[in-house]
């Protein structure tokens, strides 16, 4: 009787270990289904509606532009086959989201504002900078554009993005391949897609020319850009620093409130400011680019945080990991 209680309560598709290779093997292949089989389906059929001339799907792309659609896409893919292909890499369903650990509620709590508020300030500075230097100027004050930018910037962007992100790129992906692989590989491997997947968008000429130069176009063409190796640089150690506070705190609350915190400051600012385009780029600052990623200041400051992160976490003095 206890046995078959047992099966009843941890199925073995959820219990069942995966071995590296094993694992390997399907993110492989999800991956191969997500970026290429994703951008070659889904660039078929916004080719069809292109050549179609009219009806709702050809209204649809005009108006939302090809290359945002076949993102939506993807997107819409790798969310459909997601629990199969992460069950297959030892995901345990969605009572493994990354939101539950050990902590007590007040410290998972803690975790979040404490992150926030360093978010926060690391922005802040970087916002700071780029305001002395004259390379973004206010707009005009106004009290209800202030609240207003607030409101979205913070409670609905920030907070929805830093939400989302982290439960799919961290709670999910970069936990199911620490658990598969081993932490430091599974932050790689998840930061690099993370990473990635802000640069992936085909050029709206390349819809014209075919399915394959849609898929090279994807691929390659944002980093014609001799800008972008550094944002996508950024990018990467963002991600290597959320996927080890998720490391260490086992849960994702930490790497949320960063996030969301980081998010929230850039779309507040960039709504309350503008480009002073007499200044040339300045390569240590940065601050062309909306999400002051384009920087090596950014690029100190996530360094910083990477070593304040395993510093801590490793000191003696510290069983838990108190920040």
């Amino acid at each position: 009787m206890s046995d078959i209680m047992s099966i009843l309560l941890n199925p073995p598709s959820f219990t069942r270990r995966t071995t590296p290779g094993r694992a390997a093997f399907w993110f492989v292949l999800y991956f191969t289904l997500i970026i290429i089989g994703g951008v070659l389906s889904g660039a078929f059929l916004i080719r069809l509606g292109l050549h179609a001339e009219s009806g709702w799907w050809f209204e649809f792309i005009e108006t939302h532009g090809p290359a945002r659609i076949l993102r939506r896409y993807q997107t819409l893919l790798a969310i459909v086959l997601a629990p199969w292909i992460l069950k297959k890499m030892g995901w345990r369903g969605f009572r493994d989201l990354g939101w539950n650990s050990d902590q007590s509620r007040a410290d998972r709590y803690r975790d979040f504002w404490l992150w926030y508020g360093i978010g926060f300030l690391t922005m802040s500075f970087i916002i700071t900078i780029s305001l002395i230097t004259g390379i973004r100027e206010w707009q005009e004050f106004s009290l209800a554009r202030w609240l207003g930018a607030i409101f979205k910037a913070f409670l609905v962007t920030g907070l929805g993005v830093g939400i989302i992100e982290e439960t799919l790129a961290r709670g999910v992906l970069y936990r199911t391949m620490e658990k598969a692989w081993t932490p430091w590989v599974g932050a790689w491997v998840s930061s690099l897609l993370f990473a990635w997947a802000h640069f992936m968008e085909a050029t709206r000429a390349s819809f014209d020319e075919g399915v394959w130069a849609v898929l090279s176009s994807a691929l390659v063409s944002e980093f014609s850009n001799p800008v972008n190796p550094l944002k996508f640089l950024n990018m990467l150690a963002f991600g290597l620093v959320l996927s080890r506070l998720v490391y260490y705190r086992k849960d994702i609350w930490a790497a949320v409130g960063l996030h969301a915190s980081a998010v929230g400051c850039i779309r507040w600012f960039t709504h309350q400011s503008t480009f002073n385009l007499d200044i040339p780029y300045q390569p240590w600052i940065g601050g062309h680019s909306s999400k002051f990623d384009d920087g090596w200041l950014l690029t100190l400051l996530l360094l910083l945080l990477l070593i304040g992160i395993e510093w801590v976490s490793r000191s003696p003095s510290s069983r838990r990991v108190h920040f």
